[in-house]
């Protein structure tokens, strides 16, 4: 087939050769960023739908081995996305390559040393099995027919993937792909308990979705679209926490088969116990729908991530990288000794309302301190309900520290970015320009973002700091900062603080020299709205010195220097302050009223006192 071609100014080439390391070569394997050819080889690599992933690929080198199914491998195609997106794939540039993964990069199956072009901006289409007999498409349609080559369903031994994205010859050099599952519906459901007694793990007749796919089932082609995998993942209470397990199912779903499930249908049985659908669930394609129950509390809750909280050790050994986490139960920290300041980048942790008691702080996390040291980057922290904390800081420099977090976004230190760095899985055969390009454009997302705290509540903290500079609150020590011109947003929404004391260099007024202490947040920098604290003012220990001229004699005097609420800070000249907040204890913010009913905004319960 004749390749299309586009005209380049001279000055864009120019830029872009301007652009390239000297470091280039003539070898066919170098990709250089930017580099404009006529036909730029391909390095095209694959990724999993992490949000949507299923058992059949666990691991990208999955797609290379033989299954149960005995299938395996890729099959690419391409197209001109000009005939692409008008649905035209009468003309592919590739049509159905059988494709493997080599360190992580595609390529052809049959020929390891053959390149992969692309020639302008063209469509990839890929698909997991490879299917040799697959048809020739002529329209988007056709495409869909792709991955299933068992159109029983009942049959059906694996699950199929799909993946798209376009490319061109500037970007040549690196092409991620990720794939999907297709005409998949996943089903989770998370049983929490204090017995492990109260789990029957499947002994007789585990069945998820059995409205679809009963226990008694005994016509193999009949009500079997669902639950063709039941799995128990089994989740023990180390200490503070209740057992769990998770239990998987997945349904199959097709334009032809658009499955519902109806509000009280049987979603779960084991045994003599069984779950009802409490709402109905339309099934789509790549969703997955889970359901939780405490069978000893009967609480039944939305887990919103498959990673689960359930114990002292779960919450302490947690990773909270570019991830998301779901606490399912309440957590007694008594037993478990000090704890660690955690830290989370670009991720979510929901609380799911459950509590956190007795968590006990004696150290920090570089030099903030809370249960959650830093919330860095596009995070969220929601819906965590910390019961009396105790936290105990000795700090040599300026330290950050809330009962529920240090600090609420701020600049990565070197040593982060370097963790970063190290964390970021990228394939091994990527030259050191391309490799450094993509990161670059990795952490460069990193700046101006924004963190946020969300309904949160905290009870009954003791928090006792000394050392220089501190910023302490009940709640956090800090939110929001602007550092060399960048942007790091901090918000914190519906969050309250129920009493507790609060001690910042008891006893010691000259450490606190340049300290900031709220009985909400040390020092807000971006936004704090809809939040209060009722922490009294006799409970706050915060004092320095003064000078009383007065008398004609310089007198040193101790005076307060905290505010009820928190201090306001002067980075960010719009978008900041504290807006519709209420504190029990003196405050000289405009948006800090005194708690009483009177003032109490006409949108929210009435407050009554704790």
């Amino acid at each position: 087939m004749m390749k299309k071609t586009h005209s380049f100014s001279a000055l864009y080439i120019l830029i872009i050769t301007c652009l390239c390391c000297p470091s280039c070569t003539d070898e066919q394997d170098e990709f250089i960023p930017g580099e404009i050819t006529e036909g730029a080889i391909a390095g095209i690599y694959v990724g999993l739908g992490v949000n949507t992933r299923v058992t059949e690929l666990p691991v990208v080198d999955s797609i290379n081995y033989v299954g149960q199914s005995g299938l395996h491998n890729v099959g690419l195609c391409m197209y001109y996305t000009s005939d692409y997106s008008q649905g035209d794939l009468s003309k592919p540039y590739i049509r159905n390559m059988e494709c493997e993964i080599v360190d992580g990069k595609l390529v052809p199956a049959t020929d390891t040393n053959k390149n992969i072009f692309i020639y302008d901006e063209m469509t990839l289409v890929a698909f997991y099995p490879y299917n040799a007999d697959a048809p020739d498409f002529t329209s988007k349609t056709d495409e869909e027919q792709y991955p299933i080559t068992q159109m029983n369903y009942s049959e059906q031994t694996y699950i199929p993937y799909r993946g798209e994205t376009t490319a061109n010859p500037t970007n040549a050099y690196y092409i991620s792909i990720t794939l999907y599952p297709k005409h998949t519906f996943k089903m989770e459901i998370i049983l929490v308990s204090e017995n492990v007694s109260d789990f029957n793990d499947g002994n007789p007749d585990l069945k998820v979705l059995p409205a679809l796919d009963p226990v008694d089932n005994t016509d193999p082609t009949k009500g079997t679209w669902a639950a063709w995998v039941d799995q128990i993942i089994p989740q023990q209470n180390t200490i503070g926490g209740m057992h769990v397990r998770k239990y998987i199912a997945y349904l199959w779903r097709t334009d032809e088969l658009n499955l519902t499930i109806d509000r009280n249908e049987v979603l779960f049985k084991n045994g003599d116990f069984t779950l009802l659908a409490t709402e109905t669930i339309n099934t789509q394609e790549q969703r997955v729908y889970r359901y939780g129950y405490n069978m000893t509390t009967g609480e039944s809750f939305i887990p919103t991530s498959e990673t689960l909280i359930n114990d002292a050790v779960t919450l302490q050994e947690v990773s909270l990288t570019n991830s998301a986490v779901y606490q399912v139960c309440d957590i007694d920290m008594s037993g478990a000794g000090a704890f660690t300041p955690l830290s989370i980048l670009n991720s979510t942790y929901d609380g799911g309302g459950h509590s956190i008691s007795n968590l006990n702080i004696t150290s920090m996390n570089g030099n903030t301190a809370g249960l959650f040291g830093k919330i860095t980057g596009n995070s969220i922290v929601k819906e965590v309900n910390l019961i009396d904390p105790v936290i105990t800081i000795s700090a040599s420099d300026t330290c950050y520290v809330g009962a529920l977090c240090g600090r609420v976004n701020n600049e990565l230190s070197s040593e982060e970015l370097a963790s970063l760095y190290a964390n970021i899985s990228l394939p091994p055969n990527l030259s050191d320009v391309v490799r450094e390009a993509i990161l670059g454009e990795m952490l460069g997302e990193i700046t101006n973002t924004t963190s946020q705290i969300i309904a949160c509540r905290v009870e009954n903290p003791t928090i006792t700091v000394t050392g220089t500079y501190p910023r302490v609150g009940t709640v956090c020590g800090m939110v929001g900062d602007k550092p060399n011109g960048n942007n790091y947003y901090g918000l914190v929404w519906d969050t309250y603080s129920l009493g507790g004391t609060l001690s910042v260099n008891s006893g010691d007024p000259a450490s606190n020299e340049g300290a900031k202490v709220g009985g909400f947040c040390g020092l807000n920098e971006y936004y704090i709205t809809r939040c209060y604290t009722t922490i009294e003012a006799d409970d706050i220990t915060a004092t320095g010195y003064e000078t009383d001229n007065s008398t004609g004699t310089p007198v040193q005097l101790e005076t307060d220097i905290w505010q009820g609420f928190a201090n306001q800070g002067t980075q960010f000249t719009s978008g900041a302050g504290i807006v519709d907040c209420f504190a029990a204890a003196p405050d000289d913010n405009s948006g800090v009223s005194l708690l009483s009913s009177s003032s109490w905004p006409s949108g929210w319960v009435t407050y009554s006192g704790i």
